[in-house]
Formats: C-alpha cells, structure tokens, sequence
C-alpha cells in the first residue's frame, strides 16, 4: 500500500502534487509503516505512525526533542518534517547503507564504532524532558496488558523488575541523551554508524545504552569492554552497575511484548 496524498504533499518536491520519483517500502520497526521515497529535491524517508496500543511507552514530543538534538550532532539522520500527533508522520533525509544483523555484535571492531557514536551521543546537552523511570513504564504496561483482558504477568518477575528499579533509583549517575533501543533494524552503517527510531530515546544515563546492547545481544558480552571504553567508560567502574540497568531491559521487553498481547517469557 502507498502512502496516503496527504503525507505524501509534505515530502519535499511533492507538496503540489507531483509524483514520486521512485517509492519504496523499507524493512525495519514492526509497528510503523516506512517508505524511502524519491523526488526532484532528493531522496527521504516517510514514517507513518502505527496503532498507538502497538507502541506502548512511546512520547512523540520527547522522541522528537531527543532525535532533533542527535541529528544537530551527526548522530541520526536529519529530520525534514514532523508531526508528533498520534496519526502523524516523520520525514528524515534518506541515508544510504545497510541495516546492522545480530552478527555485528559479536564483532569487536563494530561494537568499538558504536560506542564512539554513543560517546557522542551522550556528551550532547540534555534537552527539557522528563526523566527515565523504568518503573512508571512497566506500570504502563500492566495497564495495557490488563485492558487486553490477558492474564497478570506472574508476581516473582516483576519484583526483580521493581528491585533493579528501584537500585536504579537510589544509585543515578549523571544524565544524559540515551538512545534506549539499539537494536539491529535501528543501526544503519553507511558513511558513518547512524542511529534510527528515536521512539524509546530518553533523558537516562550512558550505562543504560551499554545495557540495553546486552541485554538484547548477549553475545556481545565477551565484548564489554571494548564498547565501554569506546563509550567513555572505565568497565571496572561501571560493571556492578550493569546489571540492574541489563534486567530493566530484559524486564521492559517482557512487558511490552505482553502489552503488545504477544508471548514472551519473563527474564
């Protein structure tokens, strides 16, 4: 299906009909519908917004506040138009390159560019939105599961859940921009390592990005510490640290695939 006339009019070259050069669909998020779409001003992509209740957790406005100060840095694509209402779009300007596979963090090399990218990342200024709180999102989540009429998640997981939150609470380190999901469709190699989908970015800290690499590829354990130290970080410092940070992701995956009304077994 091609997109609609009406986002199509706010591609750049396209506001006054015209068509589309070229049209494609893209591979990448589960939720959103994407398309790479060419014109005579260049070559972008267009994201339309899927189902609210497919993309628990997410807040169009931090997500764009967050994204529009890593793309001002070279950290993500630059943004051409958006519209952060629930049927809205985004538009970004078209990067070409390949979309990272599993296999890339099991390699040292890779996981050391993406820590430099997320040195950068993490040194930007912060801008004005609420902080993370791992266990406000995992109550939206129940809420959700619950309003699909699905069972209660069983109660010894989401006390672990609530207990690594809660060391995350009275142990904060220093906040920063954390793109909150790396994972392999959010990673385009191309001239340089970009980060896509700002939909779960937040105001956290560094450690959470090296945990949610972790937590979502544990083979890029062996690899701790090249990714850390590419990342700013002294992994003797920050190894106790991880784990809490590695089980809220492990957690917050859980619920938001319940809350999806998918299966998933509890970390």
């Amino acid at each position: 299906m091609a997109p609609p006339a009406w986002a199509l009019a706010r591609v750049p070259g396209l506001a006054g009909g015209e068509r589309p050069l070229a049209l494609a669909r893209l591979a990448g998020g589960s939720v959103n519908e994407v398309f790479r779409i060419d014109s005579r001003l260049g070559s972008f992509v267009l994201r339309l917004n899927g189902a609210a209740w497919r993309r628990p957790g997410v807040d169009r406005v931090r997500e764009l506040a967050l994204h529009r100060t890593a793309a001002a840095a070279g950290v993500a694509p630059p943004i051409i138009d958006a519209d952060a209402s629930a049927d809205g779009l985004l538009i970004t300007a078209y990067q070409p390159g390949r979309l990272w596979r599993a296999v890339d963090y099991e390699d040292a090399a890779a996981l050391h560019r993406l820590g430099e990218r997320l040195r950068v990342l993490h040194a930007l200024p912060v801008p004005d939105v609420a902080a993370f709180d791992p266990w406000s999102i995992a109550q939206q989540y129940l809420q959700q599961i619950e309003s699909l009429d699905r069972a209660a998640p069983p109660p010894e997981p989401l006390a672990r859940l609530g207990r690594s939150c809660e060391a995350l609470r009275r142990n904060p380190a220093t906040a920063c921009i954390a793109h909150g999901d790396l994972a392999e469709t959010n990673l385009l190699d191309g001239e340089r390592l970009w980060l896509l989908d700002w939909e779960y970015a937040q105001r956290s800290d560094a450690l959470m990005d090296v945990a949610c690499v972790l937590a979502y590829y544990p083979g890029a354990q062996r690899y701790t510490a090249e990714l850390a130290a590419a990342a700013d970080m002294r992994l003797e410092t920050v190894h106790e640290a991880l784990a809490p940070r590695i089980h809220v992701y492990q957690g917050l995956s859980w619920l938001w695939h319940l809350a999806r009304g998918e299966p998933a077994r509890p970390p």
